[in-house]
């Protein structure tokens, strides 16, 4: 699913990353790549703001776009 789709407050993992945006090579060294666990914090209009490690981060929907997560499943078997 695209980054976008976490919930507000959903935790996810990233699974793939489309690099060819210069923007979005610039989020991957800030952490954005696979592997990586991530947290929707708000959604403000075309912009999305995410954890990640003990950074929140904000960008475009148009660069989260190249972003994809798998929701991590928390503890009793519902999805975060």
């Amino acid at each position: 699913m695209c980054i976008t789709d976490l919930g507000i407050k959903q935790t996810g993992v990233i699974t793939s990353v489309n690099a060819t945006d210069p923007h979005v090579q610039r989020l991957m060294t800030m952490g954005f790549v696979e592997g990586a666990v991530v947290t929707h914090l708000s959604t403000a209009g075309k912009s999305y703001e995410f954890k990640i490690m003990d950074s929140v981060i904000a960008f475009s929907k148009e660069q989260a776009q190249h972003f994809t997560v798998e929701p991590v499943l928390i503890g009793g078997g519902r999805w975060n």
